[in-house]
């Protein structure tokens, strides 16, 4: 059996995770399990201290909640990448944990993460989609590139201020369906 993971980067139950959850629910109907991260309902997460412990230990040795998602990442199959923009950028949740990914670096910066993971990508925005996109393309190249991942599929939307703008855009949500069933 495959399994996902899911980090959700939202401050809120908006529309970057519905898109990344009709992803899941996707692959779960499928037969992946899913573990499922609200990063800001996390109790004890730090960001890279850059202690460089890593380097030597071949993985990330802060003892906190993101420590488990890391955890997981590495076992797992697949990981979907959710997050609204905030000011161009992705939310501070979603980059504490991004950051904490150097940890699947090795000293030469070469991954120790086993190669060939399936990645989906959701980047969603309130208006102007050239932070979405470019947030977008920098994830899809940070799986690719440094982590060995097949990006699967990826989801850029911008006019996502309703709450369910998302959930209730039929073609927002058969297009995750189609990338769930990849996963």
């Amino acid at each position: 059996m495959a399994s996902t993971v899911v980090i959700l980067g939202s401050p809120r139950k908006g529309n970057s995770e519905a898109i990344a959850m009709a992803i899941a629910n996707e692959a779960k109907a499928n037969g992946n399990t899913i573990k499922e991260y609200r990063i800001n309902s996390l109790k004890n997460a730090k960001g890279c201290q850059s202690c460089y412990g890593c380097k030597k230990a071949g993985k990330c040795v802060v003892k906190d909640d993101i420590g488990e998602i890391l955890d997981e990442i590495r076992m797992a199959d697949s990981v979907i990448f959710a997050t609204p923009i905030y000011f161009g950028q992705p939310s501070a949740q979603f980059r504490m944990v991004q950051d904490r990914f150097f940890g699947y670096l090795n000293g030469d910066f070469t991954t120790n993460l086993p190669a060939g993971k399936k990645a989906a990508i959701v980047v969603t925005c309130g208006s102007g989609l050239e932070g979405a996109e470019a947030t977008a393309a920098q994830l899809e190249g940070m799986a690719a590139n440094f982590f060995k991942m097949n990006v699967v599929g990826k989801i850029v939307k911008g006019a996502m201020m309703a709450p369910n703008a998302a959930s209730d855009d039929a073609a927002i949500m058969a297009e995750a369906k189609a990338i769930g069933q990849k996963l």
